[in-house]
């Protein structure tokens, strides 16, 4: 399975149950989604692929490499930042648009996380016309791949946090699942907090099964969807999208 990497704790857990239960082994490989995308399109094989954009497994349809994709759960943007910032939610903006503030992003088109902040800056360049080419142009690409503008790109199994820590940015825009519990576990060192609801953007992720897949890779595919599936995405801080009625 290629998978982005914002699903590495959520897939790794399900994909543990599913062995348990089935006995079929998952071989799970995570990176930037648009990266893998780009890898199939190219030729890679693949049995399920999961996207943090759902045009992107969508795409796969259109282009005959997929069986129909769908929804696999959503998610949010947020913004994290040291604990002793005086940037918040209600402060976000005026913030940004400060010369002196620096945002590090994810990379546009390898990773779905820099097109949900382009889009965040196209929000806010309705209201303040000009602002998506001076944060564009000022922001920090750090993540995702591609051609990145890092001077200090970060070492295997640093935190994305170091970029805070040493100063090189005053904020970092992530998933809220992955944003939240960062925040949580950090005793005060760092606060996460969701985009103003004026300019939130819809965060919708995907999952497509390739017609080669065999049985397993099927079943697999369907366990993510099932409610084991949803609810370990809900502990993982997605919000599920295939959940039976609550009324009796």
């Amino acid at each position: 399975m290629l998978a982005a990497g914002s699903l590495r704790g959520a897939l790794t857990a399900i994909a543990t149950e599913f062995e348990t239960s089935k006995g079929d082994h998952v071989t799970l490989v995570f990176g930037p989604a648009g990266a893998l995308h780009d890898r199939i399109v190219g030729g890679e094989a693949f049995d399920v692929y999961a996207t943090a954009a759902f045009p992107q497994a969508r795409s796969l349809t259109d282009k005959g490499l997929a069986r129909p994709s769908v929804v696999l759960a959503r998610n949010k943007l947020c913004v994290l930042v040291r604990g002793d910032s005086p940037i918040t939610r209600e402060t976000l903006i005026d913030a940004l648009l400060d010369p002196h503030v620096r945002p590090g992003t994810s990379t546009p088109k390898s990773d779905p996380a820099g097109d949900y902040t382009w889009a965040f800056f196209r929000r806010v360049d309705e209201a303040r016309p000009g602002a998506f080419e001076t944060l564009s142009g000022k922001a920090k690409m750090l993540f995702g791949g591609g051609e990145q503008k890092s001077a200090e790109p970060r070492k295997p199994n640093e935190p994305l946090t170091h970029v805070l820590d040493d100063g090189a940015v005053d904020m970092l825009f992530l998933y809220c699942s992955g944003a939240t519990p960062m925040a949580e576990k950090s005793a005060g060192k760092y606060r996460a907090f969701e985009l103003p609801a004026a300019y939130e953007v819809a965060v919708d992720y995907g999952v497509a099964l390739s017609p080669r897949a065999p049985a397993s890779a099927l079943d697999f595919f369907l366990t993510l969807l099932s409610p084991s599936g949803q609810e370990i995405l809900r502990r993982h801080g997605f919000v599920p999208v295939a959940e039976p009625s609550s009324r009796p």
